[in-house]
């Protein structure tokens, strides 16, 4: 936030802040993450609605990046100003949407990052939900007898195989909480060949945090009318 080019207008508009008090009120620690909050509750509500074939009534649904641009932004401000509530609810949603849209690097930095802040008792469905399709991930692009081992593990704890493909997951009764346990080995590389891990699926989130608010504000630049 101390960038003199820091994109104040459209992290307001995105938190539902007013944009000539955003300066102060994103440098309130408590406003910025209350106003992170109700955002990321607007998002869940606005993308329930979307997933379930309604039209979504929550303002948030009209954002021009809504849902994943909007989905990868909650997040990141959610681990900028440390309201992490909800970052498993959305990034699992993020994850669940770059694979089925075939970009697995994504994918994995999303189910690092809902590993890295589920909760065990807050979050065991999203956390389950992550490693139910971490085995997706890894068939897929990753170590199969990586993959494998984590099939076991899931059906050791009694979790369903697809579970990540639930709109809303829900574990069974027979399941057993989240373990908190760190990713297996074999995780997709990244592009630049190096392995993906927790320690740094955040560096790499805000790396293309960082990409994205670029590439928006070109093209602005570029929708911009000349003089």
């Amino acid at each position: 936030m101390d960038r003199s080019d820091f994109p104040w207008g459209r992290v307001s508009g995105l938190l539902g802040v007013d944009p000539a008090d955003a300066p102060v009120a994103l440098r309130d620690a408590e406003r910025a993450r209350e106003a992170v909050a109700a955002a990321s509750r607007a998002f869940l509500e606005a993308d329930d609605d979307r997933r379930a074939g309604r039209t979504p009534s929550s303002p948030i649904a009209a954002h021009p990046d809504f849902p994943t641009g909007v989905g990868m932004s909650l997040v990141g401000a959610g681990v900028l100003w440390g309201q992490t509530a909800h970052v498993p609810a959305i990034a699992l949603r993020m994850a669940k949407d770059h694979y089925e849209d075939g970009d697995d690097e994504l994918a994995a930095s999303f189910i690092a990052l809902v590993q890295q802040t589920a909760e065990p008792g807050r979050d065991d469905a999203e956390a389950w939900s992550v490693q139910s399709l971490l085995v997706a991930v890894l068939q897929r692009s990753g170590d199969p007898a990586a993959a494998d081992a984590l099939a076991r593990d899931l059906a050791a704890h009694a979790v369903p195989i697809d579970l990540w493909r639930d709109a809303a997951p829900h574990l069974p009764e027979e399941s057993m909480d989240w373990h908190g346990g760190a990713l297996v080995e074999g995780m997709p590389p990244r592009r630049d060949d190096r392995a993906l891990s927790v320690e740094s699926a955040e560096e790499h989130l805000q790396r293309l945090m960082t990409e994205m608010l670029r590439e928006a504000e070109a093209e602005e630049d570029g929708d911009a009318p000349s003089a």
